[in-house]
Formats: structure tokens, C-alpha cells, sequence
């Protein structure tokens, strides 16, 4: 059973609430369990970020963005992520990083390129969607040097294996004839 303790300021709340796992195939069970396999100190508590409903027994979740076993307490929570970021995806071996906010959508590339796109393609990216939204999401997309761009992104656990972070979405993105695969932490 999947349990939400929630960080009440800096410290851990005594409360906690069952977790209904309603996330595109069990990822929010999946990825919680792809990072305890792989932590270093097991029964630590779990850094964990998802979309959902909490009532005053119980929590449902409906996507799964990250899980993340590095964190020690509620005064170290990851801070990596602005509040205004709409989708967030990742890219190791040859690094590469998405970035879309309500302003801007950027695409930084392996081989140190950056490229501004245009953030109306990214129209949906981030919006609160039904549990029943569980497919594949494609957005087509022009960097403002007219390079073809298409980011699919679909709902279901992502993880490197290495670290001890699983993501809700697996990723590919498309420039031209490239092919660049990742997880993303919001979509």
C-alpha cells in the first residue's frame, strides 16, 4: 500500500493518507518502486510529485511526475523546478534539456545549441488532465529558425536505472533527421 505523508513546513506530518494509484499505468507504483530498488538506504522516505486529490482520509493520484529517494527531510526538498514550468524533460548519455513555461520554450541540445520554439505549440503541455488521458502526446513545432521539431510524450514510468529518480513520462524528441529519447518531471 502506497502511503502520502505530507511535509507540514520543515518537518514531516504525523498524518498519513492511503494512496489510490489512478496514474496511466501504475506509474506513480511503478516509479516508486524503480527508486526503492535502487537506493542506497531503503527505508527512507520517498521525495515524491504528483497530480491528484486529497480528501480529508485519503489521496488519489492521477499523474506521476517524479519520485526521488536523495532526499533527506522536508528541509531539503528539490527546489530544481519553477512553479511555472508546463513540461520539463531530460535527456542523459548525450545531455539534453526541454524547457516550456507559459513565456518560453526552450530546446538546449547536446552539442550546446540552444533553440527558442514556439511556446503556443506547447498549448496543452501542463494543463490538469483526466485519468482517462493516457495516451501518447505529440506536439509539432518550428524553432524560430524554421527547424522541424516534434516532442512525443507519453505517460508511463521513466528512469536511467542509475540514479535514484523515476520520472511519469518517457519522452522523444525529434529535431530534423535527430532523434533524442528522455524522461520528463512535467508534461
Amino acid at each position: 500500500m502506497l502511503q502520502y505523508q505530507p511535509c507540514a513546513g520543515a518537518v514531516m506530518s504525523q498524518q498519513l493518507f492511503p494512496i489510490d494509484d489512478k496514474t496511466p499505468n501504475s506509474a506513480l507504483r511503478e516509479g516508486v518502486g524503480a527508486v526503492r530498488q535502487i537506493m542506497l538506504n531503503r527505508y527512507r522516505p520517498l521525495y515524491v510529485e504528483m497530480r491528484g486529490d486529497r480528501g480529508k482520509t485519503n489521496s488519489t493520484a492521477y499523474q506521476f511526475q517524479r519520485a526521488v529517494g536523495t532526499v533527506e527531510s522536508c528541509k531539503s526538498l528539490p527546489r530544481d523546478i519553477a512553479s511555472n514550468v508546463r513540461l520539463l524533460a531530460i535527456g542523459e548519455g548525450q545531455s539534453w534539456r526541454l524547457v516550456v513555461t507559459d513565456a518560453a520554450a526552450v530546446l538546449e541540445l547536446p552539442d550546446k545549441v540552444t533553440m527558442k520554439l514556439s511556446v503556443a505549440s506547447f498549448k496543452t503541455a501542463g494543463t490538469d488532465q483526466s485519468a482517462k488521458e493516457t495516451l501518447l502526446r505529440a506536439y509539432e513545432v518550428r524553432s524560430t529558425e524554421g527547424v522541424p521539431i516534434r516532442v512525443e510524450v507519453n505517460p508511463q514510468m521513466c528512469t536511467d536505472g542509475k540514479s535514484e529518480t523515476a520520472y511519469g513520462a518517457r519522452v522523444v524528441v525529434r529535431v530534423d533527421k535527430r532523434v533524442l529519447q528522455g524522461c520528463a518531471a512535467r508534461f
